[in-house]
């Protein structure tokens, strides 16, 4: 038995199926179209900024109890997330990468694209398995073209999925991957985390080979990684392919909490990672600005989302 994912658009070619523990799994890469409608960069500038944030779908978001949601309350969720439109817009990225993107309800769909279209074009991907949520990507069209969008599907018991654009900014070829992997309830999740990204490492490789991009482009991945670096098998498949974090790469650490997890646990699980001959950070900082990265309840006061954001400039090397 093959498996069914493929690149669309290259050579009809098929890769052996991976099973993991007991379960199946299935890739695929689709790509939505040969050339898509962002405009070719406006605006001349050697830097352009990365934010990644979680901002917490209101399906998730917890009450008084495990069934009481703030989904259930337009005006709760709908409040919330115009804050989060407002300190989107005050960051003034160029790309911002969201996960938990509730996706099934049109209201808020339209509550973002209503205060965010003028500048940024929107891309998407729902999870699989019925899951209301799912990644967004938006793109400043004035000042990075997009060029492709790629759904990368895993079919597998998180029924998680990879948002990538093929971007270029300066005549440069970019790469980014927008993730969300599980979160390790069980045990058997630390394997399951490390096989998505595995796969995702796997079709990043895939689609440069069939473009004909390999060691000629940049690539970022970010999102909700759901582990601390700490002695995580994620984390250090990702140093071991040559990504650098940008966090790390300016602070000289990891930010210690980025997540108030549902269990009460403050971990550091939100990253930028980038693998470039061609760019590198020259600022990265952890939103809300001035918070404390060693504790959840500080000063701040922050309660749009169970994450904090990352927000990174990166500058091309010879400027």
């Amino acid at each position: 038995m093959r498996s069914s994912w493929a690149i669309a658009g290259c050579s009809n070619h098929f890769l052996p199926q991976h099973i993991i523990i007991f379960f199946d799994y299935q890739f695929l890469l689709v790509k939505q179209s040969n050339r898509m409608t962002s405009t070719s960069s406006t605006i001349k500038s050697n830097t352009f900024s990365v934010c990644t944030f979680n901002i917490l779908a209101p399906c998730y978001k917890r009450l008084s109890s495990e069934t009481d949601r703030e989904s259930a309350y337009d005006n709760l969720w709908q409040t919330r997330h115009s804050s989060i439109i407002k300190l989107l817009q005050s960051l003034e990225s160029n790309i911002i990468c969201l996960q938990e993107f509730w996706l099934k309800s049109s209201a808020f769909t339209q509550l973002y694209k209503s205060n965010l279209s003028s500048k940024y074009t929107f891309y998407t991907l729902q999870r699989t398995g019925s899951l209301d949520d799912g990644l967004a990507i938006l793109v400043d069209s004035n000042h990075i073209k997009v060029i492709d969008k790629c759904e990368l599907i895993l079919n597998d018991i998180g029924n998680r999925v990879g948002l990538l654009l093929h971007m270029e900014f300066n005549g440069n070829n970019l790469l980014l991957l927008n993730v969300h992997l599980t979160f390790p309830h069980h045990r058997f999740e630390l394997g399951v985390r490390l096989k998505q990204i595995e796969k995702f490492l796997e079709l990043i490789y895939d689609y440069q080979k069939s473009k004909n991009l390999l060691n000629q482009c940049s690539i970022i991945i970010c999102g909700d990684f759901n582990s601390s670096h700490y002695n995580d098998p994620v984390y250090q498949l990702i140093e071991k392919s040559q990504f650098l974090s940008s966090y790390r790469f300016i602070n000289g650490n990891e930010p210690h909490v980025t997540h108030l997890t549902h269990r009460k646990e403050q971990l550091g699980v939100d990253f930028i990672f980038y693998k470039s001959n061609i760019f590198q950070p020259i600022s990265s900082e952890l939103i809300p600005r001035g918070c404390n990265h060693l504790i959840w309840h500080d000063d701040s006061q922050w309660k749009l989302s169970d994450h904090r954001a990352i927000l990174t400039t990166f500058q091309s090397k010879d400027n």
